[in-house]
């Protein structure tokens, strides 16, 4: 495998993306796209684990889209009001790209957002060497699941930035791959975390890596505190390549014509991730063909793109948005940050239920606990279990793993058909 990781040149029949984009093949280090259906769902907590109707449509092929030793196509297509469905000749091209030979001058990670004049292109960067490194690190990943865990983490916080703020958005890659599920999860202050089921898994390529095969999905699910329920999007994984796979849920739940590239490189001397970076260019409503001309030459382009003395993510903003007379957004900061903590493994410790916690606290035991997020191991004694049962929030969650989860979904309809306070009928 080289140093970011080969990719498959699958394509997509952009007759059965009907009304959206879609990135379709992803050459060898940078990019790939992808794309799902949209549904809500009911799914609660954080690691949560289809097809798509055609419509009339007119699909154009767009472009080629390639970024530091990777090349992807684009294709769009565009609703119709008359039952006619036309698109042009297919046509795929592979731009050899330039592997970064250092790693980045930048320590910190940083996403640049940049906005064409008239508003209908939007253009994402982000490096973020320093932040891939740190999560491989933390799960010890081989250098295939490196690369795979570092593109998963690049696309999550480039589909994160711009949402509502206290919105978290969860990416799942599920195949039937070496390394199992891919988790991802960014919220809307860019702070990352992420894991893979098996992260000493090698293989060849990052599609053998995540495997595809019948029952394998890509599902995108959004969180926010002030909502009922979260809302997810799955598809089914079309190459492994995992933005491609990202650009079908864009296209198809989002409804969101977008490219995606995303570049992580392996340093075979000091075995570590040498390299991070990714864009997302999206189209928004209002968009014409010019534009989309314009954008397909520059995404073409990318790989033979002038060196400039701009720092590396403006620069690849500025590259995407020549012609467009785009205008610099705002600069954002990832950051890797897990929410595990002490209090959190002590609440789950009182979910087991009285009968268990007070066997702890009898027999003074230990309980040892590895987050799956960060790789963060942590101890806590019978006597803070103890404590903790004492506590207002450890009696509540005592009492609540008495029950199964039913009874806990009964005992919440009862209360929400509960009367409003003065509003009770007495008679």
């Amino acid at each position: 495998m080289d140093q970011a990781g080969l990719a498959s040149n699958a394509f997509l029949d952009p007759v059965r993306v009907p009304l959206r984009i879609a990135l379709l093949s992803d050459g060898s280090d940078l990019p790939s796209p992808a794309d799902s259906v949209g549904s809500a769902a009911s799914a609660a907590g954080f690691q949560t684990r289809s097809s798509v109707p055609t419509s009339n449509a007119k699909t154009q092929l767009l472009g080629v889209a390639a970024a530091v030793a990777a090349t992807g196509v684009l294709s769009q297509s565009r609703h119709r009001r008359a039952g006619t469905l036309s698109r042009r000749a297919r046509r795929q091209v592979t731009v050899k790209a330039q592997a970064e030979s250092e790693a980045s001058p930048e320590g910190n990670a940083k996403l640049v957002r940049y906005l064409s004049e008239d508003g209908t292109v939007s253009v994402r960067a982000i490096v973020a060497t320093e932040l891939v490194r740190e999560a491989c690190e933390k799960h010890g990943c081989s250098q295939a699941a490196s690369v795979a865990l570092g593109r998963a983490l690049l696309g999550v916080e480039l589909m994160a930035s711009g949402r509502d703020e206290g919105e978290t958005l969860q990416l799942r890659i599920n195949g039937n791959g070496p390394c199992g599920s891919i988790i991802a999860e960014a919220n809307s202050a860019l702070q990352c975390r992420g894991f893979l089921g098996d992260p000493k898994a090698e293989a060849g390529s990052v599609p053998e890596l995540v495997g595809v095969g019948a029952g394998c999905f890509l599902r995108v699910t959004r969180m926010h505190p002030f909502w009922k329920t979260p809302y997810s999007g799955t598809t089914e994984l079309s190459s492994g390549e995992i933005a491609e796979d990202i650009v079908q849920y864009l296209a198809l739940s989002e409804q969101t014509p977008a490219s995606m590239g995303l570049n992580v490189m392996w340093d075979e001397e000091a075995g570590r991730v040498k390299y991070a970076e990714g864009w997302l260019v999206t189209l928004l409503p209002g968009w014409d063909q010019a534009a989309v001309g314009v954008v397909e030459t520059n995404i073409a382009s990318f790989g033979r793109m002038d060196e400039s003395d701009r720092p590396r993510a403006e620069a690849i903003c500025e590259h995407m948005m020549r012609e467009l007379v785009g205008k610099f957004q705002l600069e954002e900061t990832p950051s890797f940050r897990c929410s595990c903590s002490e209090n959190k493994l002590l609440t789950s410790v009182m979910m087991l239920g009285e009968t268990e916690v007070l066997k702890i606290v009898r027999d003074k035991e230990t309980v040892e606990a590895r987050c799956d997020w960060c790789g963060r191991q942590m101890t806590v004694g019978h006597d803070k279990v103890r404590d903790f049962m004492k506590s207002d929030d450890g009696k509540e969650q005592v009492e609540q793993g008495a029950y199964s989860p039913r009874q806990l979904k009964l005992q919440e309809d009862e209360l929400q058909k509960m009367p409003a306070k003065g509003e009770a009928d007495w008679s």
